[in-house]
């Protein structure tokens, strides 16, 4: 009989949760259309259920009529929306229901602390991610320096060589690989005549000339280590997210380093049973914007092919 494992942490983290439910209660009391810019959570199923509800999703800004209720993405924003949203009358403690990650906003205070201390501030994330894009608008906008992968490392160093910077420090997206953050540090120390120091959350020392800051949120560290526990007991690995969730791309990643037969879903409809056949145990994992009954129902649809 097969044995199917569900990791510890799979699915909603709490800031997904507070962001849906902040929608929800928006729209519940609004008889007006409630407007969100961008993905509230990257899964396409919650986007839509939320759709059911009266929310309408927009990609542009224009798109938002002037004094709308609107809701912002858990990812977080640069300043220049709140800009924009206070030219069409649309404020906080009037018609703006901010759900950004408070974990998303304590970056941002990282990254403006760093900056107004005198270190040039560099990134690891992906670039064209709603997160890294609000993050950067607080330290240099468009020229913020962004590694995209630890193997991208030569391009911080030359980066950081041809600029001469007094002081460096480097942040993390909330969503990145944990593994990937601390390669990417020990691939510049081992190349890079300074050294990279950690700089504890608090901020308390800044005297350190070059640092780097752990800002990968718990949730996403949890869900990470999760899988090195499945890996330890599975022959496949079933990760649940949605297409542009960056947590779930890592956990897919990081399943696919252990050289575990692995598999990105979005939902249950996507499973093929030939993936299944053979297999003695099997692990089920979610991103952080996966409802538990999406998960709930690639569980059944494991057993219900397995036993057949």
């Amino acid at each position: 009989m097969v044995s199917i494992k569900v990791a510890r942490h799979a699915g909603f983290c709490f800031g997904v949760k507070k962001a849906i439910e902040i929608a929800e209660e928006v729209a519940q009391n609004n008889s007006d259309s409630t407007y969100v810019l961008g993905q509230l959570v990257h899964n396409e199923k919650v986007i839509k259920d939320l759709e059911g509800k009266g929310i309408i999703f927009v990609e542009d800004i224009n798109e938002i009529p002037k004094n709308s209720i609107t809701v912002l993405r858990a990812h977080g924003e640069p300043g220049t929306t709140y800009k924009i949203l206070e030219e069409k009358s649309i404020t906080k403690g009037k018609n703006l229901n901010d759900a950004t990650c408070p974990l998303v906003t304590l970056v941002h205070n990282v990254a403006i602390k760093l900056k107004n201390n005198g270190y040039e501030v560099i990134l690891y994330g992906k670039k064209n991610h709603p997160e890294a894009v609000g993050t950067s608008y607080h330290l240099k906008g468009k020229n913020t320096f962004i590694v995209e992968h630890e193997d991208d490392f030569h391009q911080a160093i030359d980066y950081i060589r041809k600029s001469n910077f007094a002081k460096i420090a480097i942040i993390s997206q909330t969503t990145m690989s944990v593994l990937g953050y601390r390669k990417l540090i020990d691939n510049i120390n081992s190349n890079f005549e300074n050294k990279f120091a950690e700089i504890p959350l608090a901020l308390k020392n800044l005297e350190i000339k070059y640092g780097f800051v752990d800002t990968i949120c718990n949730p996403t560290k949890q869900r990470q280590s999760d899988i090195d526990e499945l890996a330890q007991d599975c022959d496949l690995i079933i990760v649940v997210g949605g297409k542009n969730s960056s947590n779930s791309k890592e956990l897919y990643a990081k399943a696919k380093e252990f050289g575990i037969d692995s598999y990105f879903i979005q939902s249950a409809e996507q499973l093929q049973r030939e993936w299944l056949e053979g297999k003695e145990k099997i692990g089920v994992t979610a991103g952080a914007s996966t409802p538990d009954y999406l998960i709930n129902e690639v569980v059944e649809r494991i057993r219900e092919t397995t036993d057949s």
